[in-house]
């Protein structure tokens, strides 16, 4: 196989060699007007720190202390350390987070029992798709950051769980090359290049490119992915006060996918089987393509106030072809589980902008502050999809071989598919921090939101989710802060979001009202250490009001609905409460530590059958799967003056379960404990090996139904890297 790193590497070799020779300190870095994000990763990889100054997913400059709602980070030198690669491997070692397997590839995030669906770019809101989820490559971006509980000030629409920000590599201050190569248990070999060169003299044009590639199997049979990477960015000082930044990003995964999971018997209990299991057929191929161009603008007017400009485009082209078997198995035969096979190909493109005014002003005899926006996304995807019929599909999971079916289906089992979705949301939203003493800041906002769906079979014409567009819908926003010590801040604030129940009707034919999620929340903040050490701990109540119901006097067909179905009363609500605890930084000289801690618990307050009578939901938690007790625990030690550096961490959660009709499957509680030894050999070159899973604790991370969708977790591995920096 050619290897396609040939074009990154070359790219990045002749970014960061400049004409002549030059040794890792002797280089100058030249005074540049540095924008914000340039400030923060050059402070990150200098200090070698977990702690993060701010979080751009909460907008703004203000720093974590001073932003009123939990946030975390995870910045490059923690993914290193921990050689987390993709952004679920990294959101499953971040605070208060779970990680649902959907898929070989796929995967859904969840915060406070509610899915997370909004995904930034560099602050820029993106929109999940649903069916080719794949977990982006973070060897392109600088961090992670996470807000947990509405984020419906900025990102519009959606569930109250939160918000995912992921922030891009910029060009550094002076030329750099880095590179590592890597191998793990499975064939997982890996390689990356990430260089930063001055274009000019005086550095005010530079670029930086990143180029990855990837090889791995898989710990279950047959699976394997060839992941390539491609990343450039050029950022210009225009003026001394503005700077304008564009790229390019392009990701493509090729590989043999595992759909389905595993099953269960038709009492729920666990088959046993061991964990390289694979029960798909061998000729299962999936290719999914992901090309982005974005551009952004930064410009400050004066000390005091300034302005960001931002704009993504996305594409993707995705193909599928997949055999995979669902079906509960029956005890007595060990039958049961059907192979079925799909074709499915993805189209689709989206396009968002986000400007942010942001300044201060004196009144009063003090300084206050004002946070003005506007963003925009639209997403349009063509999806079509044919079913084939597969000839002996019944399978025995036992015994089962992958390679039996040695060619794809070809006779349609039924007609096929195609679907058109459109996807459109815009806002304008402020706020206002208003300092009513020197220590003490009341923050007031709100956003006014617009919104237009439709989802539509093309082969039918008929629409499964009816045109519609709502306007001026009001989110509100509102905080109290007091710093009751230098270091310390404590605050109490409220946050909403809203979410679309348009598509269902009532019987007077009017759309549902959208259900609302609002969190109050009281914390406190620290600051310690000059800012090497963040501390956190937060109290949390989330309500969602209004959730659709059934409507037990219009029984279906709902006279009011050009779909037919039941007709729709907004009467449903959920709870989910808790604490969230979070330490990240230097603790001691030369230990950083990630350390956080979640008690979440979830409820049914209101949720009604179409006859009007409590559900078997109605006082039992919302979200199963999030687990009452949660910790992500990591810390790396280097002694001072050491070339050797050790680390370890786990994850721990108590016990969780799903339900299916009387049937429940239950996963107890585990702990996956985890370690790295790393050494210096030189200035330049760092070896180190990653330990994960180190007990080889047997679990299920992630629990479906009887038919399918049951993952266990990693085994036992080893990855061993080799990173040069020069």
């Amino acid at each position: 196989m050619t290897s396609p790193m040939r074009l990154p590497l070359a790219l990045a070799l002749a970014l960061a060699y400049p004409t002549h020779a030059f040794a890792a300190d002797a280089v100058e870095a030249p005074e540049l007007p540095a924008s914000p994000s340039t400030v923060l990763i050059s402070a990150d990889r200098l200090e070698n720190s977990y702690a993060s100054d701010a979080a751009g997913v909460a907008k703004g400059s203000r720093s974590l202390r001073e932003t009123p709602q939990s946030v975390s980070v995870a910045n490059r030198q923690r993914l290193d350390d921990q050689n987390l690669r993709t952004l679920d491997e990294a959101l499953a070692n971040m605070t208060g987070v779970i990680v649902e397997q959907a898929s070989g590839h796929e995967r859904r995030y969840y915060s406070r029992g509610f899915e997370i669906e909004a995904v930034q770019y560099d602050g820029v809101t993106s929109q999940r798709n649903s069916g080719f989820n794949i977990s982006p490559d973070l060897s392109v971006f600088e961090r992670v950051e996470v807000m947990r509980g509405p984020a419906g000030l900025f990102a519009g629409a959606g569930n109250p769980g939160g918000a995912v920000n992921m922030v891009r590599k910029r060009p550094l201050k002076a030329n750099r090359i880095e590179a590592q190569a890597s191998a793990a248990r499975w064939n997982d070999y890996r390689a990356h290049v990430d260089a930063s060169r001055l274009l000019n003299e005086s550095g005010s044009v530079r670029a930086r490119v990143v180029g990855a590639y990837e090889d791995k199997e898989y710990f279950y049979d047959v699976a394997d992915n060839q992941r390539t990477v491609l990343y450039a960015i050029v950022e210009a000082d225009l003026a001394p006060s503005t700077t304008l930044g564009v790229g390019f990003h392009r990701e493509e995964n090729d590989m043999t996918p595992f759909y389905g999971g595993l099953q269960r018997f038709t009492d729920g209990g666990d088959l046993g089987l061991p964990r390289s299991t694979y029960t798909n057929a061998a000729w299962s191929d999936t290719n999914i393509q992901s090309t982005t161009a974005f551009a952004d603008l930064n410009h400050r007017f004066n000390d005091d106030w300034k302005l960001r400009v931002a704009f993504n485009r996305m594409r993707e082209d995705n193909h599928d072809l997949s055999g995979s078997a669902f079906g509960a198995v029956n005890r007595a035969t060990n039958l049961g589980p059907s192979l079925s096979s799909f074709v499915g190909h993805l189209l689709g493109e989206q396009k968002a902008a986000d400007a942010t005014l942001e300044g201060s002003f004196s009144a009063f005899g003090r300084r206050h502050d004002v946070l003005l926006g506007a963003n925009w996304m639209q997403r349009d995807y063509d999806y079509y999809n044919q079913l084939y019929t597969v000839a002996n599909p019944v399978i025995n999971p036992y015994t089962f071989d992958p390679y039996d079916y040695a060619v794809a289906p070809t006779t349609p089992a039924r007609a096929a598919t195609r679907t058109l979705a459109a996807l459109e949301q815009s806002g304008i939203y402020g706020s206002l921090r208003f300092a009513l003493t020197d220590t003490v800041k009341l923050i007031a906002g709100g956003r006014v939101s617009n919104w237009k769906n439709s989802t539509r079979n093309l082969v039918t014409g008929a629409y499964s989710v009816q045109p519609f567009k709502q306007s001026g819908e009001f989110t509100p926003y509102g905080a109290l802060q007091w710093e009751f010590a230098p270091e310390w801040t404590s605050y109490l604030s409220y946050a909403e979001i809203f979410r679309s129940q348009a598509n269902q009707f009532t019987a007077s034919g009017d759309r549902l009202e959208p259900a609302t999620g609002n969190n109050i929340e009281a914390g406190v903040k620290g600051a310690m250490y000059g800012g090497r050490l963040n501390a956190s701990l937060a109290a949390f109540r989330i309500l969602e009001e209004n959730r659709s119901q059934s409507d037990p006097f219009n029984p279906s067909p709902c006279i009011g609905s050009p779909t037919g179905g039941a007709c729709s009363i907004a009467e449903g609500e959920v709870r989910s409460q808790g604490l969230d605890a979070e330490l990240s930084g230097q603790l001691l000289p030369g230990l950083q530590v990630s350390a956080g801690y979640t008690w979440n618990q979830t409820k049914y307050l209101r949720d009604r059958t179409a006859t009007g009578i409590p559900s078997a939901n109605e006082n039992q938690p919302l979200s199963t799967f999030t687990p009452r007790h949660l910790a992500r625990i990591w810390a790396n030690w280097q002694p001072n003056g050491s070339a050797w550096e050790v680390g370890g961490g786990v994850n721990a959660q108590s016990e969780t379960y799903k339900t299916g009709g009387a049937l429940r499957f239950e996963q107890a509680g585990y702990a996956v404990w985890s370690a790295r030894v790393g050494y210096r050999i030189n200035r330049n070159l760092l070896a180190s090996v990653n330990f994960n899973n180190i007990f080889d604790k047997h679990y299920y991370r992630t629990l479906g139904s009887t038919s399918g969708n049951n993952w266990y977790g990693e085994p036992r591995n080893v990855t061993a890297t080799l990173r040069a920096t020069f």
